[in-house]
């Protein structure tokens, strides 16, 4: 054991001083530096797999499934003229279209250990005390989705996930007596069962299981022939080294519990995270439908407003699904839901230790567009998409768990990302964003972007490598020539300076806003602020209401996905003229999805137009209890519909506050050619440490860990 650990920490000294790119399981797209500073572990998980315990695991899941015809019973149905034997078992036109529960053929194994069993524990120098350990079985799956407009596209794709504790996809019935109510559909797999989840089909623990426990809560090594605690029937030690910081081992137990041993000391109860579904956040079917109606399609039926009334407002019977709204909460911070896609808050507690109280939300929401940035650009292909109408409108959840170390949900969709799925796991101080890419060819010049916004005045300083002594977020551009707004958009000539400046007006004096037809909006990387690949560097936003440290990397890389990445740019964007079409901050975006907005308000009573205007830091925070009056909803008419007060500060015009994100220039196929395999698909990821208060640049402790993860080796007792 000793010559075995003697080896594993000179392993990882050599890893930490010579970066090799070999020694990381999350691959980024360049041999890393060394850190200049040794990582801040206390927020990191530890995640082991059940492959790392062989005397307990049943081995590896085998799962494998046929290449077929993609299918879409609109455009192209190709299963309705085989003979029935052939089908798919999800083949229903007009019913269920969500079929992930097909687990392909799996060849039978071993009984593992009982996960229930399975407790974590530390040395504290006299004795074993417990700690939150959380066990999450996980088995292949292969998504389909038989009416969405790009099932033809999409076809299968295999997919290794949770065993959830509530797989949202499966309720697209709705009670008899209530048809607001949804309920589990029936499942042919399980003889027409109402199901609300599917085991993992392999009982127990086996290999690709995850076992989680936080690295706060290891310690010092236990004395060689320690006894067990009563009732523990056998014990692995896990020790856990760190590349940033190699003269530093900890160790941490998993040991298995007798039948009639200890219970675990925590649950969701009394763990690191709680996620707090609102009250009709499953329980009323509300319209959802994506502007393109037909992608991600889901079954239609009567559904309700968000109160449980009656709505007929797109007609009697529309595309249904439920709010899935719902609050994850930790000692650190509240995370709010607002849709499958719609992630709208983030509250910080400024409490040292993290106390369950928190400040007012700093961010304005996480955004994403395809293909168009604004509303007012217009681009050679496909539109505009963004994160609320239209992948909310095109998903479905996947599924959620939640056990006292993490909180995991995903999310199924996204228009003709048939088969993107998006997974976010909340841990006590991050939060991960995975996303498992699967699209169709996307030209150049259109993209996808994804970006956290900020709410003006929450969050002051933003810092990077390149940066390291910050800039202000005052929502005035840093950017030299990174932020290309749409030249033809005269409202975004007030923010032009510098080479941007002489970009818009070269374009204009070219007669090119008459002369072509496309002209947009388009964010790459400026090398005087940022570094040329998001692979290569972390970003820390800052403010008095708390701190956000983020990294983006590749989590696992496909041969296609390892070609597209090299088209993903980072970018910066602080500009408070600058508004994508969604959000409420400074002000709200008023005449959604339409490339013409509301320039000026109205007071209560006050025929008056009063001009919006940008915000800036002398303008104080906005005011989201603001009040407007009411006037015309289309701008130079006197009749027609109106529109009056709405959340957020109508004096000012929506804007990008610090917002950092990732544009994909452009996107060959992601969607895996056809196969049921990963082949081609793009799986990133995004690791976002939360913090209190008004740190300094702290990118260095906390940005890192993806270059130099823990290392672990486990060892029987």
């Amino acid at each position: 054991m000793r010559s075995r650990l003697l080896w594993f920490v000179v392993a990882v000294g050599l890893a930490s001083s010579t970066g090799l790119a070999s020694a990381l399981p999350l691959k980024t797209n360049r041999v890393p530096t060394l850190p200049t500073k040794a990582q801040e572990r206390s927020v990191d998980p530890v995640v082991l797999t059940g492959a790392q315990f062989p005397a307990w695991s049943a081995g590896p899941e085998v799962s494998f499934r046929e290449p077929q015809a993609p299918t879409d019973y609109d455009v192209a149905d190709v299963q309705g003229k085989l003979p029935s034997q052939l089908r798919s078992d999800c083949y229903d036109p007009g019913q269920n279209p969500y079929d992930p529960g097909d687990t392909g053929d799996a060849l039978p194994g071993r009984k593992g250990a009982d996960v229930k069993r399975l407790l974590g524990y530390r040395w504290t120098g006299s004795g074993f005390v417990q700690i939150p350990l959380q066990v999450d079985e996980r088995f292949t799956r292969y998504l389909t989705n038989n009416t969405s407009g790009f099932a033809f596209y999409s076809g299968v794709d295999q997919y290794t996930t949770y065993a959830f504790d509530r797989e949202g996809y499966r309720f697209t019935d709705n009670d008899p007596a209530n048809p607001c109510q949804p309920i589990a559909r029936k499942d042919p797999h399980y003889g027409g069962a109402r199901i609300t989840t599917e085991p993992d089909p392999i009982p127990g623990l086996d290999d690709n299981d995850e076992i989680a426990f936080m690295y706060r809560d290891t310690g010092p090594k236990a004395p060689l022939g320690v006894s067990l605690p009563a009732g523990i029937k056998a014990g692995n030690e896990v020790a856990i080294a760190d590349p940033s910081n190699p003269r530093r081992v900890r160790y941490a137990y998993v040991m298995l519990a007798g039948a009639a041993g200890p219970q675990p000391a925590f649950d969701t109860s009394n763990g690191y995270v709680r996620y707090e579904p609102d009250a009709n956040a499953r329980n009323v079917f509300v319209y959802s439908q994506s502007s393109y109606g037909g992608y991600g399609a889901a079954p239609k039926g009567p559904y309700c407003n968000p109160d449980g009334t009656p709505s007929t407002a797109h007609g009697a019977v529309a595309q249904r699904r439920p709010l899935d709204t719902a609050w994850i909460r930790t000692p650190r911070y509240a995370f709010r839901y607002d849709g499958r896609w719609l992630m709208s808050q983030i509250r910080v507690s400024n409490d040292a230790a993290g106390d369950w109280n928190y400040g007012p939300d700093v961010i304005d929401r996480w955004k994403a567009r395809a293909f168009q940035q604004d509303p007012s650009s217009n681009t050679p292909c496909c539109g505009y998409e963004e994160e609320d109408t239209n992948w909310g409108g095109s998903s479905i959840l996947l599924g959620e768990r939640s056990g006292p170390v993490r909180t995991i949900r995903e999310t199924w969709g996204s228009d003709s990302a048939t088969n993107n799925v998006r997974r976010e796991t909340f841990y006590r101080d991050a939060i991960v964003w995975g996303d498992a890419l699967r699209v169709h060819p996307i030209p150049p010049l259109d993209g996808i972007y994804t970006q956290w916004d900020y709410n003006a005045g929450r969050m002051t300083r933003y810092y990077n490598p390149w940066r390291p002594k910050g800039v202000s977020v005052d929502g005035q551009n840093d950017e030299v020539f990174g932020n290309l707004d749409d030249p033809c958009n005269a409202r975004y000539d007030a923010m032009a300076k510098g080479t941007t400046k002489t970009y818009r007006d070269t374009y204009k004096a070219a007669g090119l806003c008459g002369a072509v037809e496309y002209h947009q909006s388009v964010d790459v990387t400026d090398p005087t602020l940022s570094v040329p690949s998001n692979a290569l560097q972390w970003e820390e936003v800052s403010g008095p209401y708390g701190s956000l440290v983020t990294r983006y990397a590749l989590r696992d890389v496909t041969p296609g996905g390892v070609a597209n990445t090299v088209v993903a740019v980072p970018y910066y964007r602080d500009d408070s003229c600058f508004d994508d079409g969604t959000g409420t901050d400074p002000g709200p975006r008023r005449r959604e999805r339409q490339d013409v907005e509301l320039t000026t308000y109205r007071l209560p009573g006050d025929p008056t137009d009063i001009p919006r205007t940008c915000w800036k830091p002398s303008d104080g925070l906005p005011d989201e209890n603001f009040v407007a009056g009411t006037q015309p909803y289309n701008p130079g008419s006197q009749t027609g519909p109106t529109i009056g007060d709405e959340f957020g500060d109508e004096r000012y015009f929506q804007g990008d506050i610090g917002a950092s994100g990732v544009h994909l220039l452009l996107v060959g196929d992601s969607d895996n050619a056809q196969l049921t395999v990963p082949t081609t698909e793009i799986d990133s990821e995004q690791r976002v440490v939360v913090l209190p208060g008004e740190q300094q640049n702290v990118g260095e402790r906390y940005g890192r860990s993806v270059e130099y993860p823990l290392r672990t080796l486990v060892h029987p007792l």
